[in-house]
């Protein structure tokens, strides 16, 4: 896209979450969505690398309750932020490069999330690509702010973020600035990093750590308790929250498959077995993964044009006006049925 501002807003879907990261290059990683963090469903995930955690912004929470502690990781690790309307950009910038950092952060936390959680995978059976190999090279020694500032004049990493957006025609302005009525919400990654849980957060300007990894144990069952303590946070009833996780678990299962195929092949009846089933849970997986391409397809299509020629067509053949009498008439009915029942209907 030509638009240096503009970042669509990203559907917490782990289809465009895996597709962004394939589009950009990544191989070796799916995105998946969690219903809980259960260890037998994680287990099934496994290597689970990173959670993307999605939630309703509800402004800044009280310093003397917030869980975890801002703290620079040891070793090599990648975290990027971005200015916004909730972090000051620094006074030396000029204004408009000011206001332009506020407009990026509004949809583009969930690369952001993504890419954090992504840059911060050490495993062989991952590839990053060129595109994130480069940008990972060229950010060594950028504070996260400078980081993020890269990410988001990206001309290829927004360019594949917006790809993924739903087609809307109606939306002719390039860039509309947020509602203060509409909710907000908000991405962010926990990961393990060093032996220790941290939350990697755009709109903060240090990683925040949530302690030690019990010895022994795996970084999800505190992740769970720091997420819980996190939901606990919102108002009672508050159910918009989404979790994902991101794994190379078909590039698990393909070595598996490699490595447990010669004791197979040597008549090993148990690899045969394993062999079987790790191929069938792969072959799943590779089916999900294409309905997703074609799910990602129809996202980014747009019907109108379609559904224009189809009205333009019945009007010429003069089926237009009693298909849509028939339709007022079958509403008609709906609402009558309706009201028998003692139910509500808006006639609109």
């Amino acid at each position: 896209m030509a638009d240096s501002a503009g970042w669509s807003l990203t559907e917490s879907d782990p289809g465009v979450f895996t597709g962004l990261l394939h589009d950009l290059g990544v191989k070796g990683i799916e995105v998946e969505e969690l219903w809980g963090l259960d260890p037998d469903l994680l287990q099934d995930l496994h290597p689970v690398h990173a959670l993307i955690f999605l939630f309703k912004w509800i402004g800044h929470a009280d310093p003397e309750t917030m869980d975890g502690k801002p703290e620079e990781p040891e070793g090599p690790h990648y975290f990027a932020c971005v200015s916004s309307p909730l972090i000051p950009s620094p006074p030396h910038l000029p204004s408009e490069e000011r206001e332009h950092r506020h407009q990026v952060i509004n949809n583009a936390c969930a690369s952001i999330a993504l890419l954090n959680a992504t840059l911060n995978i050490k495993d062989p059976n991952v590839e990053l690509g060129e595109e994130l190999s480069n940008l990972q090279a060229f950010s060594e020694g950028l504070d996260p702010e400078t980081r993020g500032w890269t990410i988001s004049n990206s001309e290829k990493i927004r360019e594949v973020h917006n790809s993924f957006a739903r087609s809307d025609p109606f939306h002719l302005e390039e860039y509309r600035p947020q509602d203060e009525s509409e909710d907000a919400y908000h991405f962010i990654a926990y990961l393990p990093i060093g032996g220790k849980l941290y939350e990697l957060d755009g709109l903060k300007r240090t990683p925040v750590s949530h302690g030690e990894i019990p010895s022994g144990g795996n970084w999800t069952d505190l992740a769970r308790e720091v997420l819980e303590r996190r939901i606990a946070t919102h108002p009672p009833g508050e159910v918009m929250f989404n979790l994902m996780a991101v794994t190379s678990r078909s590039s698990f299962l393909r070595s598996e498959i490699a490595r447990l195929s010669i004791a197979a092949e040597g008549g090993d009846d148990t690899a045969v077995v394993r062999v079987a089933d790790l191929r069938e849970r792969l072959q799943g997986i590779e089916e999900k993964m294409k309905d997703w391409e074609v799910e990602n397809s129809l996202r980014r299509h747009n019907y109108i044009g379609l559904v224009h020629a189809l009205l333009v067509e019945l009007a010429k053949q003069n089926k237009l006006a009693p298909q849509i009498a028939d339709a007022k008439e079958k509403m008609q009915k709906r609402i009558a049925e309706k009201r028998a029942k003692g139910e509500a209907m808006d006639e609109d």
